[in-house]
């Protein structure tokens, strides 16, 4: 891919979770109608279930450093906050996400622990930032045309451990959710387990074990 195609594929991306922002943090709320719910539960249930599984596998969180790459709103940074972790660094290259992410981080007081930047990753995060004790990339290589590079950078900076999702190449929802993209203009991108697998190795990442979670493979790795 060209450089101009790849700043148009970002573009699409962020102009995508731009306008979506409110929409896409709406799934972690518990007041919502019947309708809504459901939607949520059977199409998106995989975002709370990621979540639960990032601080599941990134525990004991006391004390710790993080770098969330795709951060969206923030709830995942708000997690590990509020579980211990001393600084929690959140970016995405939506700016809208980025402004529920401060806002939230008001009011549910970890402001002065959870830091967002609106940018594309690494440039967006410098080596004098790390190292990190843990890197989280979650819903974000679904949008990511070369996962290899992103991962060589989340792992040159982090110390500890690394958790990423991956969407699932074969799975019932997705045909429906490759349509509402295609009509959308956004780049989707979908993954079997040996290609995750193959990503890892160029990747340098070799000590790691990849989770089935619903729609995703989740990759948790030691680095």
């Amino acid at each position: 891919m060209t450089a101009e195609a790849k700043t148009v594929v970002e573009e699409k991306v962020r102009d995508h979770f731009h306008d979506d922002a409110y929409r896409f943090d709406a799934i972690y709320e518990t007041k919502k109608g019947p309708f809504a719910s459901f939607v949520d539960n059977v199409w998106r249930g995989v975002v709370q279930k990621r979540l639960e599984l990032n601080v599941e596998k990134l525990e004991p969180l006391e004390g710790k450093k993080i770098l969330d790459v795709g951060c969206g709103s923030g709830r995942f940074c708000f997690a590990f906050a509020q579980r211990g972790a001393a600084k929690v660094l959140g970016v995405d290259f939506a700016p809208a996400m980025i402004d529920i992410a401060n806002k939230l981080a008001v009011e549910k007081g970890v402001a002065d622990r959870c830091e967002f930047r609106v940018g594309t990753f690494p440039a967006i995060v410098s080596d004098d930032d790390g190292p990190f004790d843990a890197c989280t990339g979650n819903g974000f290589f679904d949008y990511i045309e070369d996962p290899v590079s992103i991962i060589s950078d989340m792992r040159r900076l982090t110390k500890g451990k690394m958790v990423m999702s991956f969407p699932k190449k074969y799975e019932f929802r997705i045909p429906l959710r490759k349509v509402r993209f295609w009509l959308k203009g956004t780049p989707l991108f979908l993954y079997t387990e040996p290609q995750v697998r193959d990503i890892m190795a160029k990747a340098g990442v070799t000590d790691y074990e990849v989770i089935h979670l619903d729609r995703d493979y989740l990759v948790v790795a030691n680095v």
